[in-house]
């Protein structure tokens, strides 16, 4: 039998150690469900370009900072990578041209800050998804 090699064991710990997760969500304050959600929609309202929903007030925008649920959900809603969606914001914000996105390192913040706000959208792993909020799907 052949011994085992440092890079397999290398690949095996980060299989082991990466996390797994299902697709993002779309979640959203309960006020903001009946509102109607296309591509073009999500990314105007990601990259600041829509600041009010037709009939929830305000959109308040709510992201995780880092990980794979944010680069893969920021990746397809607003085409960007997370640093490219990060230094986006700094310019709007620099510029006055819009309010960062309030920023969480745990879903499970995000989540409730979410349900508790207004207006309020953001993204989770669809496993962490509950009651609490409004799960949203875009229509194509």
């Amino acid at each position: 039998m052949k011994p085992i090699s440092f890079r397999c064991v290398l690949v095996l710990l980060a299989l082991i150690t990466t996390p797994v997760f299902a697709a993002p969500a779309i979640i959203a304050n309960k006020n903001v469900a009946g509102e109607k959600l296309d591509a073009a929609t999500l990314k105007a309202v990601f990259l600041g370009k829509k600041i009010a929903w037709d009939k929830a007030g305000r959109v308040t925008l709510a992201v995780l900072k880092a990980g794979p649920v944010a680069e893969e959900f920021l990746k397809g809603a607003a085409e960007m990578s997370v640093s490219a969606f990060n230094n986006h914001w700094r310019r709007l914000a620099m510029t006055g041209g819009g309010t960062a996105p309030k920023s969480f390192e745990k879903e499970d913040e995000l989540r409730k800050f979410v349900a508790e706000t207004p207006g309020a959208i953001g993204f989770v792993d669809s496993a962490t998804a509950d009651a609490s909020v409004a799960v949203l799907t875009v229509a194509p």
